[in-house]
């Protein structure tokens, strides 16, 4: 009773005495976290200034934008140029992951240009909203900047003001840049609640921007860079160097951060009192349920008591071993019924996927228990009852594994044996009838496990047919009885009408037309499979007239991949991606018509050997923007100029792209990534993995991987 009351109270007196020494060690453990902490916030605030630096410096040097840098009145450009210059700056926001939103204005001539809109700076203010009082918002953009400013937008993003160019003969109309970025990509995540971190103006010797709003300024203007000092409740690190005049400086306020510690050592000793107090009765209480814990082990085992030596303090260790392992025990098979049930969906998802390495001996492995070779699927939404619970009530001859997809509870059940056509009847009017689920899609009955995917196809197609139609509960055998599966119309004239729209480049009247054939066909009660016929078909269509079209635009029509129409699980997804193609194809032939290129012109010439040339050194590292005006004894402005009339993107977008496209070639072919990196002049691993993962969103390993499935 002692040794448990002495091994209760000492773990709590060296917690107190433990909690006293670590206050005592974190003045200079904080001191020196805040100096790493500062590092992180200058490395990030430097990669957000330095891409909007890119950006300001492609507005200056882009001829797209000498009619709006100029002009004193937007009323004097055209709608057209404006459009223009809004795409230019939707694309060059795009260009960045950290830049958010973009937008020119003018101050002093009254006008700004935004990625899809344009007008007054009044407007401008409305819809940023820098402050409640929308007046505020309005004196803050027409207010000429020679600096960097930043205000809060929200709880997570914040506004960046600085002028288009600090020289005032480069920016005679005061053009200044806004730029929308997240608080996490300016901020890095090591910011906690007892952080704040302070934008300072060495020049000006004012604040620019502080995290919290509550730094006193007072404390910042004698502070040198690289260094941590205590200055009166605070703990101040500033970055080893600034950034266009600005320090980032880390904060700590010591009376906040060492309250919790405070708190902690008060809670630890009121523990230890109550502890002391309380001890000898919640002893006395352990012991008597541990014995019999224990008895209650030994009459399990075979053990009898009577024979053993009296005195039950002498088994106090031994009870609490047994009941120590009687917990790991559950944690344990807890770990293992949520792996397995981990693996099991899974195995699922590959069936569904069509992977045909999944067999009967896998799942029962996995303890899945096949009952028969009969599959189907059902998805469902539940109003109250647990919906796999419902299907098994109802269907108590049968085993259902339910997983999450992209439409909700999916359920895979395996059935004693085949059903016949009634069954399906039966089970919807039950279903009905019961009013537990709100909706049900049931595909047909299937035989074996790589019929799995067919069944799971099935109940998307009716799940899509019922939205289109509103119908909570139907099975696919309705579906077919109800649908007209061989027929569906797209007329020559439709046909002709499509190719004629995407030749002319009017893409929005081309997408509508596919829309309406879809629509049309739809409302004629054609089943979603159908459908995906008819956009196969309309994709063929389209195929056929960008190929007859790029022989008469070789190189400048883009390269298209359309999705897995007649494979895809997600008919809308596929209807997009048609439309995009249609976009893509129809921007770049109204660009052509638009550039009326003269191709026995002087620049068009240097614009084709320019073209050649980076098609012949690709490969080389040392090939970007400046080498190739050096070889051919033009500026790189004159370059980037005749580039961008005839190809319609810069001509560094050019080149990394080619590098990327032949960098999915070679992959493709089954080259190794580092052979990829030198064949294809990357200069460095590091700088292919950023630009490909930044492009195409997976890694190249991953798409080579993937390359190879769909081989």
């Amino acid at each position: 009773m002692i040794s448990y009351l002495v091994a209760t109270l000492i773990p709590l007196f060296l917690v107190c005495i433990g909690a006293f020494v670590v206050l005592s060690m974190s003045s200079s453990f904080i001191t020196y976290s805040n100096n790493i902490t500062a590092s992180f916030v200058q490395s990030s605030f430097h990669d957000v200034l330095s891409r909007i630096n890119e950006i300001k410096a492609e507005i200056v040097v882009d001829t797209d934008f000498d009619k709006v840098r100029d002009m004193n009145d937007i009323s004097e450009v055209s709608s057209l140029d404006l459009f223009y210059s809004s795409s230019d700056i939707r694309r060059l926001e795009q260009s960045s992951s950290k830049v958010k939103e973009l937008f020119l204005y003018s101050p002093a001539k009254d006008w700004y240009i935004s990625n899809q809109s344009w007008g007054g700076t009044n407007e401008m203010a409305k819809s940023l909203s820098l402050s409640s009082d929308n007046a505020e918002s309005e004196s803050i953009l027409r207010e000429e900047i020679w600096d960097v400013r930043l205000y809060d937008l929200s709880e997570d993003k914040i506004l960046i003001l600085m002028p288009l160019s600090y020289i005032r003969s480069l920016n005679s109309n005061y053009v200044s840049v806004g730029i929308v970025v997240s608080k996490n990509d300016l901020f890095p995540s090591v910011i906690d609640e007892f952080h704040d971190v302070v934008i300072y103006n060495e020049k000006t010797g004012s604040l620019v921007y502080s995290l919290s709003g509550k730094i006193d300024e007072s404390i910042l203007s004698s502070l040198d860079f690289g260094t941590t000092k205590n200055v009166g409740n605070y703990i101040i690190s500033v970055s080893e160097e600034s950034i266009m005049d600005l320090k980032s400086i880390v904060v700590i306020n010591k009376i906040i951060y060492f309250h919790d510690y405070y708190v902690l050592i008060g809670v630890i000793v009121l523990i230890l009192l109550v502890a002391i107090a309380f001890g000898l009765f919640l002893t006395l209480r352990i012991v008597q349920r541990d014995w019999l814990h224990f008895q209650a082990a030994a009459e399990a085992s075979g053990v009898d008591l009577e024979k053993l030596p009296s005195g039950q303090g002498e088994y106090a260790p031994f009870v609490s071993s047994v009941s120590d392992l009687k917990a790991q025990k559950e944690e344990l098979s807890h770990m293992v019924s949520k792996q397995r049930k981990s693996l099991q969906e899974s195995a699922f998802r590959k069936l569904l996927n069509g992977d045909a390495t999944v067999t009967k001996e896998t799942l029962s492995a996995l303890g899945v228990e096949i009952l028969s070779e009969c599959f189907f699927v059902a998805m469902c939404q539940s109003k109250e009852k647990d919906a796999s619970e419902y299907l098994k009530e109802i269907l108590d001859d049968s085993s259902v594994f339910p997983f999450q997809s992209e439409y909700g509870e999916v359920f895979i059940i395996n059935v004693q044996e085949t059903k016949d056509e009634g069954f399906y009847d039966s089970l919807m009017e039950r279903v009905e009838k019961d009013e537990v689920l709100s909706s049900l899609s049931v595909s047909l009955i299937h035989r074996g496990l790589e019929s799995i995917r067919d069944c799971y196809l099935e109940a998307i197609s009716v799940n899509e047919y019922q939205k289109d139609h509103d119908i909570s509960y139907l099975s696919y055998a309705k579906l077919l009885s109800t649908t007209r599966q061989n027929t569906y119309q797209f007329t020559l004239e439709e046909n002709m009408l499509l190719q004629k729209t995407i030749k002319e480049g009017d893409g929005e009247n081309a997408k509508a037309l596919v829309n309406k054939i879809i629509d049309r066909n739809r409302g004629n009660g054609v089943s979603p499979k159908m459908l995906r016929f008819l956009l196969f078909n309309i994709s063929g269509t389209i195929i056929r007239t960008i190929n007859s079209l790029d022989t008469c635009y070789s190189e400048v029509i883009p390269e298209i991949s359309f999705p897995p129409i007649l494979q895809s699980q997600n008919f809308q997804k596929s209807l997009l991606g048609v439309e995009e193609v249609i976009d893509s194809t129809c921007y770049s032939i109204k660009a052509i018509k638009d550039s009326s290129v003269d191709q026995s012109s002087e620049t068009y010439q240097v614009y084709k050997k320019v073209l050649d040339y980076i098609h012949d050194n690709y490969g080389d590292s040392m090939m970007n923007v400046s080498s190739i005006a050096d070889n051919f004894g033009i500026s790189i402005a004159y370059l980037s100029r005749i580039f961008k009339k005839y190809h319609r993107i810069n001509i560094s977008e050019y080149v990394t792209s080619y590098r990327l496209d032949r960098a999915k070639t070679l992959l493709s072919e089954g080259m190794m990534v580092g052979e990829v990196v030198d064949a294809c002049g990357f200069g460095s691993l590091r700088t292919f993995l950023r630009v490909f993962k930044n492009v195409e969103g997976i890694t190249p390993g991953q798409y080579k991987s993937s390359i190879g499935k769909e081989n």
